[in-house]
């Protein structure tokens, strides 16, 4: 496999106005062949107004920019569907109103596949219940577990630009994939850049198919200042290509906190240069 440090690139582009995610080239690739750019607490930015938020900018703003892997807490708070981090009192948003967010995105840019993973508090009925109120529910692609995924220009074709999971009530729906059949990942608890590693921690590698890399300092909480150590390169493409030599599997989705800040989207761009179907 050829690995190299990528040079430093800072600059955010959107590139919802080119075929499939961005490139002709991924248009025929399938969903497990494509790496994304995520946020780790998606939810969670100080644009609206959360404390000890985890990025600068807001989910539309973040699906502007080019992000297209998108993780949420979910929690009942006030007997409705919130995303909260913990604490509900220290940032929180209807958790339809996201959606309809995401679902104004992907009218406009009909080209784009969206993954989102579920850290839910919350029953499957009352989540997609949200998605049915927010009219995204027709937009999620159903997968069955040991069949090959779609191609992004599939999905596309289909209206079925997005990808759901969770790590509880997943499964009980079929659009409501259980995520940890479907994904493994490295360990989330590194606090400085010597702790991030590669070794799998979580999610069934005999039937997973998809591969996360989480890439984000906590210490104790997350910070632009961590995100301006761990983010740059040569750090953030040494663990990412790092991870895709030593467990052999192609990173599908780098997840980060603050994505402005660092070269998240120059990482992602050359995985997806660099893999071969």
């Amino acid at each position: 496999m050829l690995f190299f440090v990528i040079a430093c690139q800072t600059t955010i582009t959107s590139s919802s106005d080119v075929s499939c995610n961005g490139h002709d080239f991924l248009c025929q690739r399938r969903l497990n062949e494509v790496a994304v750019p995520a946020t780790h607490n998606s939810m969670s930015s100080e644009e609206n107004g959360w404390l000890a938020p985890n990025h600068l900018y807001n989910i539309s703003q973040q699906l502007n920019d080019g992000i297209r892997g998108l993780n949420v807490d979910t929690y009942l708070w006030e007997g409705e569907a919130y995303l909260c981090h913990g604490f509900c009192e220290l940032g929180s948003q209807p958790l339809i109103e996201a959606l309809k967010e995401i679902k104004a995105f992907i009218d406009n840019h009909p080209n784009e596949v969206l993954v989102m993973t579920f850290q839910s508090s919350l029953d499957a009925d009352r989540t997609l219940d949200s998605f049915h109120q927010s009219h995204l529910y027709e937009h999620l692609y159903e997968h069955p577990l040991g069949t090959p995924w779609p191609t992004l220009q599939e999905l596309i074709d289909q209206q079925r630009q997005i990808v759901i999971f969770s790590n509880t009530g997943g499964g009980e729906n079929p659009k409501y994939h259980e995520q940890w059949v479907h994904w493994v990942d490295n360990p989330y608890s590194a606090q400085g850049i010597d702790d991030f590693s590669c070794a799998l921690e979580r999610g069934n590698p005999e039937t997973a198919t998809l591969y996360n890399v989480n890439h984000f300092l906590t210490s104790p909480i997350s910070l632009p200042s961590l995100a301006e150590e761990g983010n740059l390169n040569p750090i953030l493409a040494d663990h990412v290509f790092g991870c895709w030599e030593e467990t052999d599997r192609f990173p599908n989705q780098v997840l980060v906190d603050f994505y402005s800040i660092g070269d998240l989207f120059a990482v992602v761009e050359e995985l997806n240069h660099q893999f071969s179907p």
